[in-house]
């Protein structure tokens, strides 16, 4: 794996430690978002749709990226970094994440993964069950066939948002019309004009950044109910529970929901699928 060596939102310059003056617009983006109800999940996707790049080597944002990023208190000047956001932004965002850690442990859930396993299906028809035991890490779901005695080892946040993912499309098939905003247009055009006499790119990216915020200001709200896009309410898994049929887990690695309607979702990559040939490794 390829990690920055500075601190998104910095630079060396001349042997100091410096504002990356684009960089800096996007943190803003993030604790912008973030505080105003978006997930960690639609604030990378929003970053991706913007090219808006992490680093040179691995450009794309996922949902762990913008959680350090909102979690790290060297943006407020710690450790001798210079001020990047303000302390009661900063503080507003650790309230919003300690709030929802509370409104789900409050629920006295069990694991999502606890509530998947008994639908997992291998590709042979066989029902998929848990491996235990100390020498697993515990990142990992670790899964074998019953019937063929097929073996898959599983991240466990990438199936579980996998599977949610894929419910979601299914009862939510279509979005609400989007309507932009004049704040929308009027950037829209900003930005128009700038691409065509690029003689500021600092500008037309601080525009581009500021039109991606006014974008996300005008999704609908989500309810009272919704849970960020990565998880599931009570409510959720009831409809899961009669909606769902079970979970194929298949021998090219993908994961996909089969309904009790008969129609089947779009396919996941979350694991990497053993044959019975390894399964002695496990």
């Amino acid at each position: 794996m390829i990690n920055r060596k500075v601190l998104y939102g910095y630079q060396i310059q001349n042997g100091a430690l410096e504002i990356a003056p684009e960089e800096q617009r996007a943190v803003s983006m993030v604790f912008t978002l973030y505080n105003a109800g978006a997930s960690y999940q639609a604030i990378s996707d929003a970053l991706n749709r913007q090219d808006v790049p992490y680093c040179r080597e691995v450009p794309l944002w996922n949902k762990h990226k913008v959680k350090r990023l909102l979690e790290n208190p060297r943006y407020t000047g710690k450790e001798g970094y210079p001020i990047l956001v303000e302390a009661d932004i900063f503080q507003a965002a650790q309230e919003k994440t300690a709030e929802k850690n509370a409104r789900k442990q409050s629920h006295g859930e069990k694991p999502a993964i606890a509530r998947l396993t008994p639908y997992f299906r291998c590709a042979c028809g066989g029902k998929m069950t848990r491996l235990g035991g100390g020498w697993q890490d515990s990142s990992k779901l670790y899964l074998r066939c019953e019937g063929c005695g097929n073996t898959a080892v599983m991240d466990m946040d990438a199936t579980v948002n996998g599977i949610v993912r894929q419910f979601r499309n299914h009862e939510q098939p279509s979005c609400t019309a989007y309507t932009p905003s004049a704040e929308v247009m009027r950037l829209d055009n900003a930005i128009n004009r700038g691409l065509e006499q690029p003689d500021s790119p600092e500008a037309v990216m601080a525009l581009i950044l500021q039109g991606a915020a006014a974008r996300y200001a005008c999704c609908p709200e989500p309810s009272a109910e919704s849970e960020p896009s990565d998880s599931l309410t009570e409510a959720d898994w009831r409809r899961f529970q009669r909606a769902v049929s079970h979970i194929t887990i298949s021998q090219d690695t993908e994961v996909t929901l089969i309904f009790t309607d008969k129609k089947a979702t779009g396919k996941d990559e979350c694991c990497l699928l053993y044959t019975s040939d390894a399964a002695d490794e496990l």
